[in-house]
């Protein structure tokens, strides 16, 4: 997640006193190499959509999860835990039950919402210099016209969703890809998941549930 600069929290209902803020960037981290160790490739999209949208992910809960039998109790265990304010004392309380599959109900049922949300600052200018390159690799003047016009209509791509749209078949598939990756802030980490997914459209749809939220960086500050 090396295009992450900084992050920026907005209090949904500020109270009057000042109030530590927590950093959500060591939670949501470690959430994306959870879903990285996910090895059922029919899980990885859900495992995706849940990490790249969350604002919070308590580290300390992850554990749990990754305790689960089966990848599919480990994704709904991690759905059982994102946007939720999940203290470590709490954590260990479910950790001390018996059963795996208990701990994993014990985190879900801590329902106290994690009152921020998370933006993510990122610089648009390297994706859409690498989306700029790859309309112009194109032989025909119809096709380079059709990849600027999901080009311009773009506030946002990354490097390494560019680099996927480039890999497909044909330039149609390619600048199709393109359109669909447009606004959408995907990490490495992210395009080397979904293309362990099974079929080239599956690939696509597991990278269209990419929902992170992000910030432009302007002028490179």
């Amino acid at each position: 997640m090396k295009q992450i600069l900084f992050f920026a929290l907005m209090l949904i209902s500020a109270p009057a006193y000042s109030i530590p803020i927590p950093d959500p960037i060591p939670g949501l981290q470690a959430a994306l190499q959870f879903c990285v160790a996910i090895a059922d490739d029919s899980e990885i999209p859900q495992c995706v959509r849940l990490e790249s949208a969350a604002n919070w992910v308590a580290k300390e809960a992850l554990q749990i999860c990754r305790n689960q039998n089966f990848d599919s109790d480990r994704v709904n265990c991690l759905a059982g835990i994102v946007n939720r304010d999940i203290r470590p004392g709490e954590v260990a309380v479910c950790e001390s039950l018996t059963f795996d599959d208990e701990k994993a109900r014990c985190l879900a049922a801590i329902n106290r919402p994690f009152p921020y949300r998370t933006r993510l600052k990122v610089d648009p200018r390297p994706g859409l210099q690498a989306a700029s390159h790859l309309c112009q690799s194109f032989f025909y003047d119809d096709d380079k016209r059709r990849c600027l016009n999901e080009m311009s209509a773009a506030e946002l791509f990354t490097v390494e969703a560019v680099a996927f749209c480039a890999d497909r078949f044909s330039d149609d598939e390619k600048i199709q890809c393109l359109g669909r990756m447009r606004n959408r802030f995907v990490v490495r980490e992210e395009v080397l998941m979904c293309e362990r997914v099974f079929d080239d459209g599956g690939k696509l749809s597991c990278l269209e549930g990419v929902q992170r939220k992000y910030q432009l960086r302007p002028g490179g500050r």
